[in-house]
């Protein structure tokens, strides 16, 4: 089940990180320049987190293409009950023992489960989950609160208890409104049941004082036996529905997958070629706009008012909370992913308890002091250091300086809002924002001009000695389709070129590169 909280890249790319909430670990793309920190200017503390991700991995099955941290409990209703609950005692504790608001900080904007298929969790048990995390940190008025749903797992007195939780925003897993297809990507689900699932959610949505604001389709491209016509069909399907929001994945075959394992045997067949892939790419940009939806990032399409606020804190690499198996938080610019296996995570919890259930106080995110909640006692002051803020110094992964600054580039450069290095400054200093907005004047004088849009700061005038000063950058961005198709080749050329730029020190000269004023 892919979620739309996942990055997926466009067809020929693999991601260029896998950090995000919903995967195992960071991970560095070869295209990336190793580049040093050592003269990075002194950044400015990052925001408190006004964003919470929680994983429950419960699934009917695992989908041939799914190398997600899951846990299967088969098809017969209610099998999740049990496993839920203890679960979801798990998360309560880890909650308990995380770090907890500070008092005048705000409260969380937005909320979002993710899994797994957390719609076989019951309504009961999420109830308790966004209680908690409103007692922990908060939720703002208008909180956007997702749940990731599968079809087939909820009909209308389920959606209704879900809504009645807490529930505004849906996220439907539908992959396919094609049963060959759905059935060779090992779902549990048919056409006839996304449809069904479909009609629920928008009948909900339409009723006087409904709480759900938004409902979002997921479709995969790319599965083995798609060719253009019935991804075509899959995209009409979806976009007329009357859904807000879909988002669009281009098939990644993981290693330790079903799909893995037939690749490396060479029994995997009818995979559309690189070619095929990025034509899927092209005509999801052409079909969904024609529908009304408009492409925000590079998955995902929404129609106004419609965009998911909580994956926008991602693409702004803002800090965030994230709890349960193989979630990842990133707090006071560690990245902290929690264990895949569950004996794993349960010993994880208890190492937080360990040393903060007495409610010890050390710094997280923001650089505040922040406290957590707990019983405290003899043993958790003798465990010394091992807790949140322990876990963080050994287990996490810290960025800063220049990797800090290039994660925020390349995440940017996937939205269609692009990168205004000016907002770089109060972050990381004048001096690598000058770097990073003339890297990106040096790739747009090489890359070719379909992929690219800049636009130009207005002259700032004065000056007597006759010489007009070439316009600096204030905005760049990847055009959709073609340069976010080919997004890892223009995001690496933004980085090799400022490399030079940092490593000959010249981050202000140079001209506009081919710079298009208001383009």
């Amino acid at each position: 089940r892919l979620s739309s909280g996942v990055v997926a890249w466009p067809p020929r790319h693999r991601r260029m990180l896998a950090w995000l909430p919903h995967r195992r670990q960071r991970v560095r793309n070869a295209l990336v320049v190793a580049m040093s920190t050592t003269s990075a200017a002194a950044a400015m503390p990052p925001a408190t987190p006004r964003a919470a991700y929680v994983h429950l991995p419960f699934c009917r099955r695992r989908c041939f293409y799914c190398d997600f941290p899951i846990s299967v409990v088969g098809s017969k209703p209610g099998a999740a009950d049990a496993a839920a609950e203890r679960y979801c005692a798990l998360l309560h504790r880890e909650i308990a023992a995380s770090p907890s608001r500070q008092p005048g900080a705000p409260p969380l904007a937005s909320l979002y489960f993710g899994g797994g298929t957390p719609s076989l969790t019951p309504p009961p048990l999420l109830a308790g989950l966004v209680d908690g995390l409103r007692d922990a940190y908060g939720l703002a008025d208008g909180c956007e609160v997702t749940l990731e749903m599968d079809p087939g797992t909820f009909d209308v007195a389920r959606l209704r208890a879900f809504l009645e939780a807490g529930v505004t925003r849906v996220s439907l897993g539908v992959q396919s409104f094609d049963d060959k297809l759905l059935t060779s990507a090992g779902r549990s689900h048919d056409a006839a049941e996304a449809r069904a699932a479909v009609e629920l959610l928008m009948q909900a949505q339409s009723s006087a004082g409904s709480p759900l604001r938004s409902v979002s389709v997921d479709l995969i491209g790319g599965l083995p036996g798609e060719d253009l016509a019935s991804w075509r069909r899959s995209l009409n399907a979806a976009a007329t529905t009357g859904a807000q929001h879909i988002s669009v994945y281009d098939l990644q075959v993981e290693p330790r997958t079903a799909y893995g394992r037939w690749a490396e045997a060479g029994t995997l067949k009818a995979l559309p070629d690189e070619a095929l892939a990025a034509e899927m790419y092209r005509e999801a940009s052409a079909v969904l706009r024609a529908h009304g939806l408009q492409r925000y990032e590079v998955s995902s399409f929404g129609r106004e008012g419609h965009r998911s606020q909580h994956n926008s804190a991602y693409w702004r690499n803002e800090p965030f909370f994230a709890f349960g198996l193989g979630a990842t938080s990133h707090l006071d610019g560690v990245r902290l992913a929690r264990p895949r296996r569950m004996d794993a995570y349960e010993a994880f919890v208890r190492r937080l308890e360990g040393a903060e259930g007495a409610g010890r106080q050390h710094r997280a995110a923001g650089g505040q002091r922040l406290t957590t909640r707990g019983s405290g006692g003899a043993a958790a002051s003798a465990a010394g250091d091992r807790g949140f803020a322990a876990a963080q110094a050994e287990l996490g992964v810290r960025e800063e300086g220049v990797e800090a600054m290039t994660t925020l580039i390349m995440l940017q450069l996937r939205t269609t809002r692009g990168l205004l290095p000016a907002e770089l400054t109060p972050r990381f200093g004048e001096t690598l924002a000058a770097a990073a907005e003339g890297a990106c004047r040096d790739a747009a004088a090489e890359l070719p001009a379909e992929w690219w849009v800049m636009e130009a700061e207005e002259a700032s005038g004065g000056g007597d000695s006759g010489a007009e000063a070439a316009p600096r950058c204030r905005r760049f961005a990847l055009r959709d389709p073609e340069g976010l198709l080919f997004s890892n080749d223009a995001i690496s050329t933004v980085f090799a070129r400022l490399d030079e730029r940092l490593e000959r020190d010249d981050v202000g000269g140079g001209g506009l590169g081919g710079c298009e004023a208001g383009s």
